[in-house]
């Protein structure tokens, strides 16, 4: 790792790293101390924990650690924030299993991803993830009449937020892998997927084998299906890096997964991504699981990761998307984080192929639909307009912000 120097971090948020980590060892309990003895705003120490969707993960470790540096005051803003996250996920454990069971019942199979079922296999505890909504995958060929039913479940579609002729749906389903719900009675948010990811040749899913491999998991007296643990394992790279791994969130999952995956298995993982053409995804993953949660990475696995040279580029990337601005604000919110982070994505995977479907799926926008009503015979100028309507919004955006 020494041909590998990663940025440094503000204090606050180099506390807020470790407190990610898990489990926790002595040497992890010793720098939590060491990093909370030095000169801290707590304030910002707080915003980085809610910027980066941590706040029970870092709460359960300060308790665990002891710390007695830590003021009071920003242990029982972690520990609320800790009991809210726990009633959510009690309510998405409820309300995953009936969409779950309603979706059984119409014939329509279909897996839990992320969300409680994740923490309890990364983390033990279904409530030490912050889960922001429940992410269920389905068969393609059921996604009609699975958002019929989710919307008389109760749900509100909120992506794409228009009207779907059925020749706009299919054209959706093609470039898109999610619908977004909302489920106002219970403020909770669904997500449906019929793919892993938008571009389809970063995350090819193998339909058969998953399901054929479906992974049973109880958590909290209900039981669910998910990915088996090679695809799962991918699949989080594959989404850290899509987002450039701006919430630590995303890369803690990855670090406590590698403590409880058998070495073995992580060698299979490597031999899948290379197969399938994703080591610079699964490289970049390691490089920062290894360097900022002090994961324990197969040391071949470590050798190869370093010895990727657009793996290491995106996983300095990484750390700059981590740091964005040197602030805690939502870097989401910012003026160009997103068109940055596009642009980082044609490096993903390489091959002309996987880059033009990029550009395509990039300048494919539903929201246009809305905004400019074309008939079918003229669909294909939504390519050409999308530049323009791109200009348009960002100088929107500008205006409301001055």
């Amino acid at each position: 790792m020494s041909g590998i120097e990663l940025p440094q971090f503000p204090p606050e948020l180099a506390l807020v790293i470790a407190c990610s980590r898990s489990p926790l060892g002595e040497s992890e309990r010793r720098e939590i101390q060491t990093r909370a003895a030095a000169p801290i705003n707590w304030n910002l120490f707080l915003a980085w924990v809610q910027r980066n969707r941590i706040a029970p993960l870092v709460y359960h470790n300060l308790r665990q650690t002891a710390c007695p540096l830590v003021p009071e005051a920003v242990v029982l803003q972690l520990q609320s924030e800790f009991s809210r996250n726990r009633l959510r996920v009690i309510m998405q454990i409820a309300e995953a299993a009936r969409i779950s069971r309603l979706l059984a019942d119409a014939g329509i199979r279909s897996m839990v991803i992320k969300g409680p079922v994740l923490s309890q296999l990364a983390f033990g505890d279904p409530v030490l993830r912050e889960s922001g909504d429940i992410d269920v995958v389905i068969d393609a060929a059921g996604l009609p009449e699975a958002d019929r039913m989710i919307v008389e479940a109760g749900y509100r579609r909120l992506v794409p937020d228009v009207e779907l002729t059925p020749h706009l749906f299919e054209t959706y389903r093609r470039r898109r892998c999610q619908f977004a719900y909302y489920l106002e009675t219970r403020d909770l948010f669904l997500e449906l997927h019929w793919r892993l990811t938008t571009n389809s040749l970063l995350m090819p899913f193998d339909a058969r084998m998953s399901w054929s491999r479906s992974e049973p998991v109880h958590v909290a007296g209900a039981d669910f299906v998910t990915l088996p643990d090679e695809e799962l394992f991918l699949y989080l790279c594959v989404h850290g890096s899509v987002h450039m791994w701006f919430r630590l969130k995303w890369l803690a999952d990855i670090g406590a997964l590698l403590h409880r995956l058998h070495p073995a298995v992580i060698d299979r993982i490597a031999s899948r991504a290379r197969v399938l053409g994703l080591d610079r995804s699964f490289h970049q993953a390691m490089i920062l699981a290894r360097k900022l949660m002090r994961a324990p990475v197969p040391p071949e696995v470590l050798t190869n990761a370093c010895l990727d040279k657009t793996a290491r580029q995106l996983a300095i990337a990484a750390c700059r998307a981590l740091d964005w601005h040197e602030s805690p604000e939502e870097p989401i919110e910012t003026q160009w984080f997103s068109a940055w982070v596009n642009w980082h994505a044609f490096s993903l995977r390489p091959g002309l192929r996987f880059r033009w479907r990029e550009l395509q799926n990039q300048m494919f926008s539903p929201e246009d639909w809305e905004r400019v009503r074309l008939p079918k015979w003229l669909f294909f100028l939504y390519l050409p307009l999308r530049p323009l309507s791109w200009v348009a919004r960002n100088v929107q955006r500008l205006l409301m912000r001055s």
